[in-house]
């Protein structure tokens, strides 16, 4: 059961005031729904009239977009009144690709100066070696013991040779070295 309270009791009439008296003061209340100036009940009566209808074929095309063409929702084949298109070889063509990268130059007979080994092998690299990709222009030296020894670098001085070693390249090559060139023969 629900306990009166003045709250209770203003809730009510709030909700009174709004539903039933305020309308009315508009003369717009709920008698007044049905009923013209004389008071009298109206039937309610649907005259349709022909601007308020569309016409019968008008009524069946919903879905034509206006001043479009017909249009079919879904086609399982887009392309099947399409003609095939004559295909198109194209001719292979040779291309010539630059490999100055993997070549190793050799060392210019005037050249004096230091240069940094990284690998030395008893036979050529091959190549496809990942040093080549790896680094710039690499100088590839025959050593008079019958090895190889690929170096790089152009350094005026062993200790900028020694730094550039120690901060790049020790830790790739840890047998690398720093080594001296004097009219293209190098100093052991």
């Amino acid at each position: 059961m629900m306990k009166h309270t003045p709250s209770t009791f203003a809730y009510v009439t709030h909700l009174l005031w709004v539903v039933l008296l305020l309308p009315g003061l508009g003369k717009a209340n709920l008698a007044n729904y049905c009923r013209n100036d004389k008071g009298i009940s109206l039937q309610l009566e649907i005259v349709l009239s022909s601007r308020d209808t569309l016409p019968a074929k008008e009524e069946e095309n919903f879905d034509t977009p206006f001043g479009g063409s017909d249009y079919t929702p879904h086609n399982p084949d887009p392309f099947s009144q399409q003609e095939a298109a004559p295909s198109k070889i194209m001719p292979t063509l040779k291309i010539e690709v630059d490999t100055s990268f993997s070549q190793v130059h050799k060392i210019p007979k005037e050249y004096s100066g230091f240069k940094i080994e990284i690998k030395s092998t008893p036979e050529p690299l091959p190549s496809s070696h990942d040093i080549f990709f790896q680094h710039g222009k690499l100088v590839e030296d025959r050593l008079q013991n019958g090895t190889y020894s690929y170096l790089l670098g152009n350094f005026q001085t062993a200790d900028e040779a020694s730094v550039f070693l120690q901060d790049f390249l020790i830790k790739r090559y840890p047998n690398a070295r720093v080594v001296e060139y004097e009219s293209g023969k190098r100093l052991y």
